[in-house]
């Protein structure tokens, strides 16, 4: 009787699992469809709800282009939704791409990345600030993320770089390389801070957070090399005075 029991239990729970496993995806969103803010749009959804693919996910202005996913069943004994992400073509400059490690915890709202690279153009990230001056910029923004644990209000642990290489500028006489940014990603009392490396054409020496409500803000200063033209020179002007080393104060 105890081996007939036993037998039973097993059979009931492979089919728990099996069943779980194989749930379509477009299944599994219709019960989750509630919980989707209005102003997310989804494409098609195929796959199943362990392994799947949506084809177009779009929030606000964000385009995100085949968005893949795969769950690690075993993570939810640990009570966390464990997996990894991979969204858009990394060799289409213009389109919003990456990948990711993630944990999400199903008892609260702790995230857990790894192994996180985002991509994005100059002009998604402009679109999302307010700059000191207008500017047309474009180019490629590389985010790095080694390890991240959120927080209030983003962040309790982050490390990691973000880059820019060859970001090109459109002045009177067309457009123009300014070199390289980079700079070191943290958390400050739960902001997600920005250090920029100093070493480049700009001459860029800045302290960024993101606070809380989406706050951006940007202490600095900048001194262009005379490699620049003179465009730079004049622009930097409208920043304010310089300081005895011919530095102007960039503040948002």
């Amino acid at each position: 009787m105890k081996n007939a029991v036993s037998v039973v239990l097993a059979f009931l729970l492979a089919f728990i699992v099996f069943t779980v496993v194989s749930i379509p995806a477009p299944v599994a969103l219709q019960l989750v469809q509630s919980h989707i803010p209005n102003n997310v749009r989804l494409g098609a959804v195929t796959g199943t709800l362990w392994q799947g693919q949506i084809s177009g996910v779009r929030y606000q202005n964000l385009q995100f282009n085949d968005v893949k996913w795969q769950l690690n069943g075993w993570g939810i004994l640990t009570g966390q939704l464990q997996g990894k992400l991979n969204f858009g073509n990394p060799r289409q400059a213009s389109e919003i791409s990456g990948r990711s490690t993630f944990g999400v915890s199903l008892f609260g709202n702790d995230i857990e990345l790894s192994q996180t690279t985002l991509r994005f153009s100059v002009e998604q990230a402009m679109h999302q600030v307010n700059l000191p001056l207008p500017v047309d910029a474009k180019g490629r923004i590389i985010l790095e993320l080694e390890e991240f644990n959120s927080g209030q209000p983003y962040c309790e642990n982050l490390k990691g770089d973000i880059s820019s290489p060859e970001i090109q500028v459109k002045g009177m006489s067309g457009w123009f390389s300014i070199g390289d940014l980079s700079g070191l990603l943290s958390c400050k009392s739960g902001d997600i801070a920005i250090v920029v490396e100093p070493e480049n054409l700009l001459g860029l020496r800045a302290d960024a957070t993101l606070a809380e409500n989406m706050q951006f803000k940007v202490a600095g200063n900048v001194k262009p090399d005379a490699s620049l033209p003179k465009e730079i020179h004049e622009a930097v002007k409208y920043l304010g005075r310089p300081d005895a080393e011919g530095r102007y104060p960039v503040s948002m």
